[in-house]
């Protein structure tokens, strides 16, 4: 895939023929990631008097 960039210069882009396997390590990495960047606070365990039923 190649555009043309505002400047008039070409740009190539060359992307695998598959996804990447997300492996295990990676998904724990990036998923650290999300609860470091969320302002959301993340709860290890349910409150006192709250069903975890679903």
């Amino acid at each position: 895939m190649s555009a043309i960039e505002p400047g008039g210069q070409h740009v190539r882009v060359i992307l695998p023929d598959e996804m990447p396997v997300l492996t295990v390590a990676a998904a724990r990495v990036l998923l650290a990631i999300l609860v470091e960047l969320t302002e959301v606070p993340v709860l290890d365990a349910p409150s006192e008097g709250v069903s975890d039923d679903g």
